[in-house]
């Protein structure tokens, strides 16, 4: 079961990499501009880039007939790879 989610995370990622590059350049510019307040802390961007990766993970049809364990699968890959931490577990396991 865990390795069919995974497999549908890889897909949807290897298939989607405009999204992940609008959503990287999304995440990276709030980050610096979010980083000159002073109450701003590293877990509320990592948040950010969770919430904006569940909100890109929606399906063109909406939520009509989808299977909501892989929405969230996308959704969790979508935001692992916004904080870089899918890129760095896949340089872990190469």
């Amino acid at each position: 079961m865990f390795l069919h989610l995974y497999n549908a995370m890889v897909e949807f990622l290897s298939t989607n990499a405009v999204l992940i590059a609008l959503l990287m350049a999304i995440v990276e510019y709030a980050k610096r501009e979010l980083q000159k307040f002073e109450w701003v802390e590293g877990w509320m961007i990592t948040a950010l880039a969770f919430a904006l990766g569940f909100l890109l993970a929606i399906p063109e049809q909406g939520f009509v007939d989808i299977v909501i364990l892989e929405y969230l699968v996308h959704g969790v890959g979508l935001g692992l790879v916004a904080t870089g931490v899918y890129k760095v577990g896949e340089s872990i396991l190469e």
